[in-house]
């Protein structure tokens, strides 16, 4: 019997040894935990929509964001964005500058609430893409032969 409790104790003295170090967090876990981005939805107009320059643009913002960090560009042109607090997401408006015609890829980016106590801070990205009316290169026509 005596030789049973001797296993006993090892077996017990490796589990309080070998859990501390599964317990352990490095730093990097830790920040990667704390960090929760912000998520956007909710873009208006659609993705892919033909749109006027100058046409509103808005977007929601998940409630875990810094409101005083919400951003919006458009071909690298920033945008003023107006943030009202709906207690469960942010409701972001802007307007779309005057661009020229083609595409343009809205790219709207919010930092976390959480992400002051985090040194690399925590930033969340998206976008989306709109079709811009405006001159447009006219198509090319097949030249019919000249008849003799």
């Amino acid at each position: 019997m005596r030789g049973s409790s001797g296993w006993k104790r090892a077996a017990l003295l490796c589990a309080v040894f070998f859990s501390g170090a599964v317990a352990a967090v490095t730093p990097d876990e830790e920040e990667k935990q704390q960090c929760k981005k912000p998520k956007f939805r909710d873009f208006e107009p659609a993705h892919m929509a033909e749109v006027a320059p100058g046409v509103p643009l808005s977007f929601h913002v998940s409630p875990n964001a810094d409101p005083f960090t919400i951003t919006a560009e458009a071909r690298g042109e920033k945008m003023k964005v107006d943030v009202v607090n709906k207690k469960t997401f942010y409701l972001v408006n802007t307007t779309l500058p005057a661009l020229s015609g083609g595409f343009a890829r809205i790219h709207v980016t919010a930092k976390a609430a959480e992400s002051k106590t985090i040194a690399s801070g925590c930033l969340g990205q998206d976008g989306w893409l709109l079709k811009i009316k405006g001159a447009e290169a006219p198509a090319k026509t097949a030249v019919a032969p000249a008849a003799q």
